[in-house]
């Protein structure tokens, strides 16, 4: 499933329901599958995301430390590579 969008998946999973009935957490289960499919998607956070919905931990809070540890990940990345300059 190459070239999709965000909303060509999410447009999947309304038709995929009005098939057949889905349950909540199957067609969230379905969307982690094929996140990593969406074009332009940033794989740092969505392997985050990821992780935490597969180890049930995906809620606000942690989703925000998830996406600040990133942050500052990049951030010593950077002043990593500014010292190496």
């Amino acid at each position: 499933m190459t070239g999709y969008t965000l909303n060509n998946v999410l447009s999947l999973e309304v038709h995929t329901m009005s098939d057949t009935t889905q349950s909540g957490k199957d067609v969230i289960d379905k969307f982690f599958d094929e996140i990593l499919n969406i074009d332009g998607i940033d794989e740092k956070i969505v392997n985050k995301l990821i992780f935490l919905h597969t180890e049930r931990k995906l809620t606000d809070t942690n989703i925000q430390n998830a996406l600040e540890e990133l942050l500052q990940e990049e951030i010593d990345e950077m002043g990593e590579n500014d010292g190496n300059n």
